[in-house]
């Protein structure tokens, strides 16, 4: 009888994460569908990263070991671009194929997602007092028609997001896999993953924080000896892949960093912060282009001031709870591990403050908290339906506002028109306007 119950169980499961997949998939076809006629963008990067010559060499061995061993346009993204050979191999220049290819990596992403939650989530329970099924629903679900990710699904270019993503979720899975069973191949194949990922796009250089917080998560004693043995080759992999990073873009890096001071690029990183916090949520006017608040030397702004006080006030109010809270803690370490290098703090080498495709991996742990808190208010409330109509509400905004979206990035001109809008809508357009023809 005890067996049949479990088989039973076991299998009401399994239905539920194939219906929430379900549900997942079907919503992230009504956004993307008309992707299959999106071309690509010249002067928005495709026309050197996609459309150049090692794409067309295909995969000889001279051309890989190019690939391999050479910095493209201030780039190392050698599974990136190894990827388009691909598919140039299978369907020359046509965009149509490049764009579903994306899709279809967003959707491993979106299964990688959900079964990493389920996890994580299941191992939190004592915590959220939540069921794990329900949490990776919901995450996964906002993670994948979230308009904020929509920039790496809809633009070949911004490809690597997508890809890095992929092995990075990979390799969180294949660790997880070694911390039950402890198997060594499991470790070894997180190395090898890592090591991919960061062949795609440089914000890989983040997973040995990942770990650690998987082996938190795990109710492992950090201060083992053991722990910090087994990351030893991540750090020092970590590290060589800085270098490789800083190698790629050359002397500029610094050279454009040090325009700010340090203290402007702290007040810049808090705000950048809140920025990518209040995209997530309300995701509105989206741009490829969020200009810089002051430029170097430039009196600030008073508001600024606002977002570094406003962190320490709710970090010094909420401490102790946070200890207690696990999922408090996975959630926001997770954002802020993801978020680290592309909030201005160390580098100021992009001339737009905030890149919606930089948020990617991050916003798995902002929607994690979303949706805890969500489902921690609709469990504990009697007011039950106009908390649920809410919710369907929220996520009715996310679906359409990103299936219009889309269409922005349709072709060139799409977007060329589409940045005009957003910059003639700026508050201060008029004064922009004044200063340039001035000079």
């Amino acid at each position: 009888m005890t067996k049949f119950i479990s088989r039973a169980l076991k299998s009401y499961k399994s239905l539920r994460d194939t219906v929430n997949l379900g549900v997942i998939i079907l919503c992230v076809g009504l956004i993307y569908w008309p992707v299959y006629k999106f071309r690509f963008l010249h002067g928005w990067d495709d026309q050197w990263a996609v459309l150049n010559f090692y794409t067309e060499r295909g995969y000889t061995w001279s051309n890989i070991y190019s690939i391999l061993t050479s910095f493209y346009e201030g780039q190392y993204a050698p599974v990136n671009q190894l990827y388009y050979s691909g598919l140039y191999y299978l369907f020359a220049y046509d965009p149509m194929y490049y764009h579903i290819a994306s899709v279809i990596i967003h959707l491993l992403n979106i299964l990688l997602v959900y079964y990493l939650i389920k996890k994580i989530a299941s191992k939190l329970s004592e915590s959220t007092k939540l069921n794990d099924q329900d949490i990776a629903f919901l995450t996964t679900l906002l993670f994948a028609v979230s308009p904020f990710n929509l920039e790496p699904v809809v633009w070949v270019s911004a490809s690597k997001v997508i890809l890095y993503a992929l092995f990075y979720l990979l390799s969180m899975h294949s660790y997880c896999l070694y911390l039950t069973n402890k198997k060594p191949q499991y470790f070894y194949l997180t190395l090898l993953l890592f090591v991919l990922s960061f062949g795609a796009k440089e914000q890989a250089v983040t997973l040995p924080f990942s770990l650690l917080l998987l082996d938190y998560i795990y109710k492992r004693k950090i201060k083992d000896s053991i722990i910090w043995l087994e990351k030893t080759p991540f750090f020092i992999a970590s590290f060589l892949f800085g270098y490789v990073s800083i190698e790629s873009q050359g002397k500029d890096l610094f050279e454009i960093s040090n325009f700010y001071s340090l203290h402007e690029r702290i007040l810049l990183a808090c705000y950048t912060g809140s920025e990518y916090l209040t995209k997530l949520l309300f995701p509105l006017n989206l741009s490829y282009i969020y200009p810089f608040p002051f430029q170097a030397g430039e009196s600030k702004p008073l508001y600024l001031w606002f977002y570094p006080i406003a962190g320490i006030t709710l970090l010094l109010a909420y401490f102790e709870g946070l200890k207690r809270q696990k999922w408090l803690v996975f959630g926001i370490l997770f954002f802020i591990i993801h978020l680290i290098l592309v909030v201005n703090l160390l580098s100021l080498a992009r001339f737009s403050i905030v890149a919606d495709r930089y948020v990617y991996v991050a916003s798995i742990g902002f929607y994690f908290l979303i949706s805890t808190l969500f489902l921690k208010a609709f469990k504990k409330t009697c007011l039950k339906r106009p908390i649920l109509a809410l919710g369907l509400i929220y996520l009715l905004y996310f679906i359409v506002y990103a299936h219009a979206h889309a269409y922005s990035w349709t072709n060139t001109l799409t977007l060329k028109d589409r940045l005009k809008k957003t910059i003639r809508a700026r508050n201060d357009y008029d004064a922009l306007k004044t200063k340039l023809q001035k000079q």
